[in-house]
């Protein structure tokens, strides 16, 4: 479901570009999955969070790999949850993933 977007990403490599298409995906299917609408907006804000972060900066190996790493677990997490989950499994994921954003904004 939301693992697509992982699977694009690293056979783009990984790039502040990928993260941009990965953004952009994200917020294209909001429209077509109206129940997935705060997961993808949530995947697609992580996303844009990376370009801003990174774009015309540059970017060690050991932080693209932490960010990756961070991303991953974000869009796992809420892969998870609705693949099958209950709405309350759902909810949790969606919170704990903005929480988690919540966190990498304020760090920065």
């Amino acid at each position: 479901m939301f693992d697509t977007f992982l699977k694009d990403l690293n056979e783009q490599g990984g790039s502040v570009r990928a993260y941009d298409g990965c953004a952009r995906a994200a917020r294209a299917r909001i429209a077509a999955e109206p129940e997935n609408a705060a997961a993808l907006l949530l995947i697609a804000y992580a996303a844009q969070r990376f370009v801003e972060a990174y774009d015309d900066q540059p970017l060690s190996i050991k932080a693209a790999g932490e960010e990756l790493e961070i991303f991953s677990d974000m869009v796992n997490t809420l892969d998870r949850a609705h693949k099958g989950g209950s709405a309350e499994e759902k909810l949790a994921a969606l919170n704990a993933v903005a929480a988690r954003l919540a966190a990498q904004i304020a760090r920065s």
